[in-house]
């Protein structure tokens, strides 16, 4: 898995426009996925002096459908925990040798926390076996470095 912004990482301001990054999946030569499952998770950022609460949502994450080229809500996870990769389910499917390239994009709105916290993207095989080795339920992981500001 590879993750790619146009600078190496997203500087997104508060109430500005969205920055797109793309993640390509790599089937590898070994085996198919029936269900791989693409997740986007970032730490809280803490207020500072003068930010004003925001809406439960402080950032929009989108999915770019490329049939339709209309850009949908995606699940971005605000959370200081580790939500356990057996939890999760659905996923698309990745064949053998197959790559396919995702589009996303990402922006804070006009309120809400500033500061830095990676948006960490993991591949999730939701078919995997309880106890199955980490590498294995997880076979993509990144991080991808953020920081959001004022205007």
């Amino acid at each position: 898995m590879a993750v790619s912004t146009r600078a190496g990482r997203l500087d997104l301001v508060r109430g500005g426009p969205a920055q797109e990054f793309t993640v390509t999946l790599r089937g590898g030569n070994t085996q198919a996925y029936r269900h791989l499952l693409l997740t986007f998770q970032m730490e809280s950022l803490v207020p500072e002096p003068g930010d004003t609460p925001g809406p439960a949502r402080s950032f929009v994450l989108e999915h770019r459908d490329p049939a339709t080229g209309t850009w949908r809500p995606a699940e971005l996870r605000v959370a200081n925990d580790l939500k356990p990769y057996a939890l999760h389910s659905g996923g698309a499917p990745l064949a053998r040798d197959a790559v396919r390239t995702e589009r996303y994009r990402l922006r804070a709105t006009a309120t809400g926390p500033t500061g830095s916290s990676p948006v960490v993207v993991d591949a999730i095989d939701t078919d995997a076996p309880s106890g199955t080795p980490r590498d294995r339920e997880r076979p993509g992981h990144y991080s991808l470095p953020h920081t959001t500001r004022r205007p």
